[in-house]
């Protein structure tokens, strides 16, 4: 799925993809560049969708299927630990936040991108913060040793 919206969103001429840039996540769905997407890449009109098209189109994507996890990527990028707990507890409205983070990012996976944005919740948040520490953590001990 995440692989069919992107490969759609390519196809889309420049001037499209400018104008659902500049769309905040509550108004991407009234965009025709949106329902463009939708037909090439047969996707459903849901919010998972808008959310998936959202943060796909902000964010440096790793060529192939060997990315970084999303919180890898924002481990590499500087992100710090407090940050991450602020989007976590900014509840539904996190994903903005999460969008400006990405923006710093580069080489993440489609797939970690994709099932975080469809499956954004609380959940999803609480996992983020999860694996953000434990790869954090994980180097902050190769570099002490």
């Amino acid at each position: 799925m995440y692989n069919n919206i992107y490969n759609a969103i390519q196809i889309l001429s420049k001037g499209d993809v400018a104008d659902l840039k500049r769309r905040s996540l509550a108004s991407i769905a009234d965009a025709p560049a949106y329902f463009r997407i939708l037909a090439y890449s047969k996707s459903p009109d849901s919010k998972q969708t808008q959310r998936i098209i959202f943060l796909l189109l902000h964010t440096k994507l790793a060529d192939g299927e060997d990315g970084l996890s999303v919180a890898q990527a924002l481990i590499n990028a500087g992100v710090k630990e407090g940050q991450i707990i602020q989007l976590v507890r900014s509840g539904d409205n996190g994903i903005d936040y999460l969008k400006r983070q990405l923006v710093r990012c580069k080489d993440v996976s489609q797939v970690s991108l994709g099932k975080l944005a469809q499956y954004w919740g609380e959940n999803a948040r609480r996992q983020l913060l999860k694996e953000f520490i434990l790869a954090n953590t994980e180097k902050f001990e190769t570099e002490s040793n």
